[in-house]
């Protein structure tokens, strides 16, 4: 089986049960614009509990372009979430260049609570992306493991390396040195870890949706992707005060809907799925 489909398989029971939960907190919980049902609130329900006075990390200054940014990672079951990983992005622009450099990494027992050995599953690289709305990679250089250690060996021979050029609607793969070219056609390309970065942009320009195919963890392209806004919301983040976010949605051939909450600083807050958050650290 090969890596990818090992781990996504680790994760899929968490997807089987999503239903939303009925009630709702306090602090965290309320959403004030009016009209909205907290109750159906889906994407932040699962966070609910967890998140109960979180207060979203103050800045002195953020640019859309230029920036870094740190979530948590939790797996989603039931009415729970796993701290399960960390996910790092940063940003800095070149004239027509962006150049993102991230870590991800998350225990590849999907979140156990009783951890006979501590495994990561951790991928690294560098992404250098046009500085379009769909922030399209042009290169990259990505390597994987999995391992006991941010910093150890690869664990029994799961070392990875991936690079690749996309052009001319073509995709060029290197994985382990054997060449694999993939068709994207004449939309636009985004990467799937890209994408916080990209609804930033949306948000900042008060775009209202992107269609594009999506690079997924660089070896699989995805068609018909589609980014929406889907309304403005008050968020009240337990002490926090009351913070003006924007909603969008990503739904397309072979993903997850997932929901992107972006607050009055253009940053991308909470990324939440059926399965999985991330949450602004």
């Amino acid at each position: 089986m090969e890596k990818r489909d090992f781990l996504k398989n680790i994760f899929l029971a968490a997807g089987l049960s999503q239903l939303p939960l009925s009630g709702w907190g306090k602090g965290f919980s309320a959403l004030l614009e009016s009209g909205v049902n907290p109750g159906s609130e889906f994407s932040l329900l699962k966070l609910e509990k967890l998140l109960a006075g979180y207060q979203i990390p103050a800045i002195d200054r953020f640019s859309t372009s230029t920036f870094n940014l740190g979530y948590k990672m939790y797996n989603l079951y039931g009415d729970t979430a796993l701290y399960a990983g960390e996910f790092l992005l940063h940003s800095s622009a070149q004239g027509n260049i962006r150049q993102f450099d991230f870590t991800h990494w998350r225990w590849a027992d999907n979140g156990s609570k009783s951890r006979l050995k501590k495994f990561k599953y951790l991928v690294s690289g560098s992404v250098w992306s046009e500085a379009n709305d769909a922030l399209t990679p042009r290169e990259w250089k990505v390597t994987s493991r999995i391992s006991l250690s941010e910093e150890g060996a690869p664990y029994g021979g799961t070392g990875w390396f991936n690079s690749g050029k996309a052009q001319n609607g073509m995709v060029t793969i290197q994985t382990n040195g054997q060449p694999i070219r993939k068709a994207f056609g004449q939309t636009l390309l985004g990467w799937k870890w890209g994408l916080p970065a990209v609804v930033q942009q949306m948000a900042e320009a008060s775009k209202v949706e992107l269609q594009f195919a999506l690079l997924d963890e660089f070896d699989a392209i995805y068609q018909n992707q589609k980014l929406s806004f889907r309304k403005n919301v008050k968020l009240d983040c337990g002490e926090g005060g009351l913070i003006d976010c924007k909603v969008f949605e990503l739904t397309g051939d072979g993903v997850i809907p997932t929901v992107y909450w972006v607050d009055d600083q253009h940053r991308t807050i909470f990324v939440i799925s059926g399965m999985e958050a991330y949450v602004l650290n």
